[in-house]
């Protein structure tokens, strides 16, 4: 059975994200800020576990249809990540986000 490219793909960029996530968290002075972040690594981070647990499902336009979602909710996240220092624009930007892939999630434990 052949790997879901898709879906590797969005593994690799969550994977991505933690690490920006993190090198921002680093970064940070703030202690709410901080604490923000961890608990989106966190959110992040079990999504990128899930979607690897999900690699060997077969692409359908279900899926499909989720990932062109995440797709169009990638650049409001990188935009977020850019103006971390706005926490409120910041959750609420990861939380769309997250919600985008856990769709794609949806779908493929369907398939």
């Amino acid at each position: 059975m052949a790997r879901n490219a898709e879906l590797a793909a969005l593994q690799r960029e969550l994977i991505g994200l933690v690490n920006k996530l993190s090198s921002e968290q680093e970064r940070a002075q703030d202690p709410e800020v901080i604490i923000a972040l961890a608990r989106e690594i966190t959110e992040v981070t079990h999504r990128a576990t899930l979607v690897g647990q999900l690699l060997f499902k077969q692409r359908t336009a279900a899926l499909s249809g989720a990932l062109q979602k995440v797709d169009e909710g990638r650049a409001a996240l990188r935009e977020a990540i850019e103006e971390i220092d706005r926490l409120n624009g910041f959750l609420r930007a990861i939380s769309r986000f997250l919600t985008l892939v856990d769709r794609v999630i949806d779908a493929a434990k369907l398939i």
